[in-house]
């Protein structure tokens, strides 16, 4: 883009750059498709040059479509299903985020996760980041891929979709999932469930008593999911994600910044 000086008034800034719908659905169609086909070029065995991008980082380049800020935004108010985008993303044409080779990863096994039973490292470690850079890192939990250019690639975590997935759904958190499951659902929570152009976060304090799940890492196999309560008030900026439930309504997720996406009930 040009200079600031040589940009039309109406577009300085993004906050107030008019998009339609069906933009918005197709630049993150677009954007999911860029981040799949990375991650399986990725686990193909090519090691990616350290001077590009990780797959991650294009996605997170389109930041305006994803969400805006909004601080006064109200948890757990549910969206009507009739204003839901019907568009959506042909799975069976795109490559999956799990795969007969994916081993699962669990951000709660961190040493900065482990302390205190949180889902993961925190989202935000130095600086309040934006919507867009906040979605775009629970699409790599969930999908895999690397943070920063250079780094480490990292599987996806299957605990964290299977805990996100009973809040919506009001299952069992511990399941056992079968592998196609796994990834069936992963895909269709990226590309359809969650409604990443609603998103918001906020900041808040949650009383003492507020219901939340928390992991217990054990020597093997997937962290144990806990369901706990908050000890004392907790102040912190959450996500605030409306999503598709199994039967079609749609809820808001309310996940936890400061411990690594963690559900709050």
């Amino acid at each position: 883009m040009g200079e600031p000086g040589k940009v039309h008034p109406s577009m300085t800034k993004a906050d107030t750059w008019p998009v339609s719908p069906a933009e918005t659905v197709l630049l993150a169609t677009l954007s999911y498709l860029v981040l799949l086909i990375g991650l399986a070029g990725a686990r193909s065995g090519e090691r990616a040059d350290p001077a590009q991008p990780p797959p991650i980082a294009t996605v997170l380049q389109a930041e305006r479509p994803f969400a805006a800020m909004d601080e006064q935004a109200v948890a757990g108010r549910a969206v009507p299903s009739h204003t839901v985008p019907t568009h959506t993303v042909p799975s069976q044409a795109m490559p999956t985020c799990v795969t007969a080779r994916t081993v699962p990863y669990s951000y709660a096994t961190a040493p900065q996760a482990q302390h205190q039973r949180a889902f993961g490292p925190p989202v935000e470690p130095h600086r309040p980041l934006s919507v867009a850079k906040i979605n775009g890192e629970l699409w790599r939990r969930l999908c895999g891929g690397a943070a920063v250019a250079g780094g480490p690639l990292r599987e996806p975590d299957r605990r964290l979709f299977v805990a996100i997935d009973a809040v919506l759904n009001r299952r069992d958190p511990n399941r056992a999932i079968s592998r196609a499951e796994w990834a069936a659902g992963v895909d269709r929570f990226i590309s359809r469930d969650a409604l990443w152009a609603r998103a918001r976060v906020v900041r808040r304090t949650l009383p003492r008593g507020t219901a939340t799940l928390a992991m217990q890492v054990r020597p093997r196999g997937d962290p144990l999911v806990l369901r706990t309560r908050l000890s004392a008030p907790k102040t912190g900026r959450y996500l605030l994600l409306p999503a598709r439930t199994a039967s079609g309504s749609v809820q808001t997720l309310t996940l936890r910044l400061q411990c690594g996406f963690q559900p709050v009930l």
